[in-house]
């Protein structure tokens, strides 16, 4: 007993030691400390507790050590965080309470319960666990009465923890299941329950073999025991009605009913893990459709006739190995493994001959975002080496223009040098020096220029060498930079690829969303799926799995008519649904076609009138009313049923094809059927883009989004009235200018002179777009821009630049569709010249961090301001020096000169004292307040700032500086 008090005085030693650690470190070298101190401390940990002979613990500090040098290097904030919350010294004290207070059984649960907080990376391994609490009672236990006492608890906390769990909601997993083994049975379920679902449609069709029955119920057995293992009693519990179904003589029941439960069966099956995957409560369907299971068996069980058992060839086998001779085991191939083989054949489970492996989505997103860097740094390299090679063609024209004057100068030495060794120049020399003493010593001045000069020459030369040397290397460093970008253009792909899964993935959730209406409506409809071996980015399928949801059934709820009505109009009793997937370019359109009772325009102008949404006078056309389904609210049903009738669906699906950067239409003709097409980009990551600009600003628009690039002459412009218009197709398109769909200051155009226009559909119409200037396509990377994505209309993200500038991505269709709505109106542009004159001040944002300066400019710049930045204190004074600044954001901790010294430099400058400045910065206790009130700053902010308070804060102080 002494060395176990030894030992609890060890333990508690080190959880006082760690817990005397300060967590809150900021500085990397503090951290990189308290990381370095902790892992010392379970080594220390570790090796007492073997020197005491506590297995248990030198094992669960061992464990915890590799975890920890783990994280040392790669991230030790991570070790710190640990610490903030107590898991690093919580159970070293709970252990040493438990040694000194063996009597007490509290401390175990206690000691499990912080081991498998979730705060740890990753749980203790079973092992560990059970040889911890074992280790810390056997010095006053009998080791086998401890581990059965443990047992029990641990089952008895197990027990507990699943009847609550049912008890609160019978389709959830246990709370303490294991999270690898969760994270494996949601993966591979999935894939059984669709498989096992499309066997038992056949055989509720009739069209099966033997062996797909016995198939469907080994999946059946297979799914019951791993959500019997996870804790998901309701699907355990229906997999094992639908298991003893299957195992009996069901195909002459088939057709009087038993066909329809297990084709309901099988889709309250899939369903029933949608709804364990979203967290949702049991299906309606899933107690009644057990009790048809159990009834159906109960009949099928009196009609199959008792028969003696036949013995198992099996059981009078021996049960000891059998030994094999060396020519059969050394041929690769056992006994096991060939019947392995023939059952594998006779399943029929097709086999993929590509490896796969499973990658975390997070993963393939951290790439793309290096696959992003990498296409941005390779674009700033791409354009350096075009500057550099300009500059050497500029250096070239240097190097002609001084060759020119040295041939010149040449030419006048070389014509003074003739004249004076000329007979009488020479005797009019001599005579001259004789006369005025001139020296000989001066004559040869003349050989010395022109040996200069030749000298001066011969460099020139070797110059124009050493540049047409440089030039070739620039060349040759360029078509590296171009391969570079072909094989990082090749990556990005790659990479992308990685992300794009099947349509087939979602086919028999779609099929069995029609299945289920047409149970719930009594009506017959057929769906067929074109293009399921299509590829499509996991957002954009993710992005229209609840569209097609909705649309399919409105398709078969407001579509396809009942069975009698469709025959009455000479229709076959089924409805037929075709939904086809196409990839057209950089597009995917998606096309949704029935052959229903079609849309009733006269129908939907008069509900639209009758809910406001139109005036009675309005004039619209057919395609016009047709979208007005698309309106939130808006609904043909009188009476609200569990499938429509409340005005919800095709305007989520409206909504969520323009998230998507989508653009639909509707066509429907009466009696024939209703066709809705969509159209959305492959993906929504990286892209190509047109750089354009804007009245002063540079701005991108994917290239997915504009049909031609267009140039028109003078004499093909059309005016009516201030609109512009232009002849493209046989169609009438409005120009509009895109800095005035911006809310931009811009010139107007030049109508003189001929224009390149960019053509731009939407669901619509077609416009002609004109913008200042027109720069080349380039790959871009997405980047959102949350929170302040808000901020502007139509902005889907930012992309930056080769010079490190950013530029917003243009959702141009959204902005078109907020123009044709009425939310958006154009202004001529003398009028917004006026109004931005007036509102166009500049402000300076000083601060060392390039993203804020990029942030706070393009707020500044979208509320009609000029920004101007600088990376410091005295960059800022320079430019107050050489500039008139109306209000200065600046931010408190910078190089050189920070905030604080910045301000008491400005209010002792006579002409700039009273200049308005508003403190952006992190720092919010009240200490960094009160110095930044002394030091003269007028308003205090604390980062991330939104959009409305920054606004708030320009008007205030910048009303004020007027008045002054």
């Amino acid at each position: 007993m002494d060395d176990v008090s030894a030992f609890a005085e060890v333990l508690e030693d080190v959880a006082l030691q760690l817990s005397s650690l300060n967590p809150l470190a900021e500085e990397p070298e503090e951290i990189a400390a308290t990381a370095a101190t902790i892992v010392a401390e379970y080594q220390r940990l570790s090796e007492a507790a073997h020197q005491y002979g506590m297995a248990g613990v030198s094992q669960t500090a061992e464990w915890i050590h590799d975890l920890l040098l783990s994280y040392k290097e790669m991230l030790p904030e991570a070790i710190l965080e640990l610490l903030q919350g107590g898991q690093l010294f919580g159970w070293i004290e709970l252990g040493a309470f438990a040694l000194r207070e063996p009597e007490d059984h509290s401390h175990l649960p206690a000691i499990a319960a912080e081991l498998m907080n979730e705060a740890w990376p990753e749980p203790p391994t079973p092992d560990i666990l059970e040889n911890l609490l074992v280790n810390l009672r056997v010095n006053t236990l009998q080791p086998a009465l401890v581990e059965e006492e443990i047992i029990a608890m641990v089952e008895s906390i197990d027990s507990t923890s699943q009847n609550n769990a049912v008890a609160q909601n019978p389709l959830t997993w246990d709370a303490d299941i294991h999270p690898e083994l969760l994270e494996a049975y949601l993966q591979e379920t999935p894939g059984q329950i669709a498989e096992a679902a499309r066997l038992i449609h056949l055989i509720s069709q009739g069209d099966n073999t033997p062996e797909q029955k016995r198939h469907a119920a080994r999946l059946a057995h297979t799914v019951k025991g791993a959500s019997g293992v996870v804790g998901v009693k309701a699907i355990a519990a229906f997999t094992h009605r639908l298991e003893d179904i299957l195992e009996l003589d069901i195909n002459p029941h088939l057709s009087n009913g038993l066909g329809a439960t297990l084709a309901a069966c099988a889709d309250c099956l899939e369903t029933l893990f949608d709804h364990l995957q979203e967290h949702k409560p049991l299906p309606d369907e899933y107690h009644s459709l057990l009790a048809e299971m159990d009834a159906w068996e109960l009949r099928l069980a009196e009609a199959t006739p008792t028969e003696a058992a036949e013995p198992d060839i099996s059981e009078l086998l021996p049960v000891t190995p059998l030994i094999l001779p060396d020519f059969i085991t050394q041929s690769g191939l056992t006994i096991d493994d060939e019947t392995s083989t023939n059952n594998t054949l006779n399943a029929e489970v097709p086999r993929s001959s590509a490896t796969h492996l499973s990658v975390p989505l997070e993963t393939v997103q951290r790439l793309l975002n290096l696959a992003g860097e990498l296409i941005t740094s390779t674009s700033q390299i791409a354009e350096q080496a075009q500057h550099t090679l300009a500059f050497g063609k500029q250096l070239q024209q240097q190097d002609e223009r001084i060759r020119q004057m040295l041939e010149e100068l040449s030419e006048t030495i070389d014509q003074q040098s003739s004249n004076l060794n000329s007979p009488s120049t020479y005797q009019s020399f001599a005579t001259l020096s004789q006369a005025d003493g001139f020296d000989q010593l001066e004559l040869e001045a003349y050989n010395d220029l022109h040996s200069t000069s030749n000298l001066l020459t011969e460099s020139i030369a070797d110059n124009r060498e050493l540049t047409r040397n440089l030039q070739q290397q620039i060349r040759q460093i360029s078509e590296q930079v171009y391969q570079q970008q072909r094989l990082q253009r090749q990556l990005s792909e790659t990479i992308l690829r990685t992300r794009l899964i099947p349509v087939q993935s979602i086919v028999t959730r779609l099929e069995r969303t029609v299945r289920e209406t047409c149970r719930r409506t009594d009506k017959q409809a057929n769906i067929s799926i074109i293009g399921q071996n299509l590829q499509v980015d996991t957002d954009i399928l993710q992005g229209l799995n609840a569209p097609l949801l909705h649309m399919l059934r409105n398709a078969v709820d407001h579509g396809i008519e009942t069975p009698e009505a469709r025959q009455a109009a000479g229709k076959s009793p089924e409805g037929q649904i075709e939904l086809r997937f196409e990839q057209k370019g950089n597009q995917i359109h998606l096309t949704l076609s029935d052959d229903g009772q079609g849309l009733n325009p006269e129908q939907i102008r008069a509900r639209a009138i009758e809910r406001g949404m139109i005036k009675p006078d309005s004039k619209l056309s057919e395609s016009d009313i047709l979208r007005l389904i698309l309106q939130p609210g808006f609904t043909t049903r009188d009476q609200v049923s569990d499938i429509s009738g409340r005005g919800v669906g095709m305007d989520v699906v409206q909504t969520a094809v323009e998230d998507l950067q989508g653009l639909l239409h509707i066509s429907s003709e009466m009696g024939q059927g209703t066709t809705i097409h969509i159209q959305v980009p492959l993906t929504l990551i990286a892209t190509n883009a047109l750089l354009v600009r804007a009245g002063n600003h540079l701005v991108a628009i994917p290239s997915n989004t504009i049909q031609q690039l267009l140039y028109v002459a003078p004499d093909q412009y059309q005016f009516e009235g201030e609109n512009w218009f232009i002849q493209h197709q046989e169609q009438s398109l409005e120009v509009l200018q895109l800095s005035q769909l911006l809310g931009w200051q811009a010139p107007a155009p030049d109508l003189r002179k001929g224009h390149s226009l960019l053509i731009i559909a939407s669901e619509q119409k077609s416009y002609a777009l004109y913008v200042d200037e027109i720069q080349q396509p380039r790959d871009i990377v997405v980047k959102s821009l949350a929170p302040w994505l808000n901020l502007a209309q139509g902005v889907s993200g930012a992309c930056i630049l080769a010079n490190g500038a950013v530029a917003p991505v243009l959702d141009v269709l959204r902005i078109l569709r907020h123009l044709e709505n009425g939310q958006l109106t154009l202004k001529s542009n003398q009028a917004l010249s006026t109004d931005k004159t007036a509102q166009r001040a500049r402000i300076l944002i000083v601060d060392d961090s390039l993203s804020n300066r990029k942030s706070l400019s393009l707020m500044v710049e979208q509320m009609g301001h000029q920004a101007m930045t600088a990376v410091d204190g005295l960059e800022a004074l320079q430019q107050l020096h050489e500039h008139a600044i109306e209000l200065v954001l600046t931010d408190l901790e910078m190089p050189r000169m920070n905030g604080l010294e910045m301000t008491q430099a400005i209010r002792i400058w006579p002409e700039k004292r009273h200049l308005p400045i508003v403190m952006i910065t992190s720092r919010g206790t009240q200490k960094h307040r009160n110095m930044a009130q002394q030091a003269g700053v007028d308003a205090y902010l604390t980062k991330p700032v939104d959009h409305d308070t920054l606004n708030k804060q320009l008007q205030r102080w910048l009303q004020t500086q007027l008045a002054a």
